[in-house]
């Protein structure tokens, strides 16, 4: 199941033809390198628009989210069995 972790994250990425693809982040002082982006979308939150990343790195799954309004970055959730 996910859990809720709701803090802020620095990402880099890359775009390619316009496309946004997000390759490594930062959290709590750690860098994780993104071995795969497995699903993007977008969103609404209450009419602020946001950007889904469901992403692997390592063994784990984690959920960021890009404010589109704010152009700021969080770790929504991380996948814990």
């Amino acid at each position: 199941m996910y859990q809720s972790i709701n803090e802020p994250v620095t990402v880099v990425g890359v775009y390619h033809r316009g496309q946004f693809t997000p390759r490594k982040f930062r959290w709590q002082r750690r860098q994780y390198v993104i071995d795969e982006v497995t699903l993007s979308s977008d969103t609404k939150d209450g009419g602020v628009r946001k950007r889904l990343y469901s992403v692997t790195a390592g063994p784990n799954v984690y959920r960021l989210e890009f404010n589109r309004e704010t152009e700021q970055w969080q770790l929504a959730e991380l996948w814990v069995e």
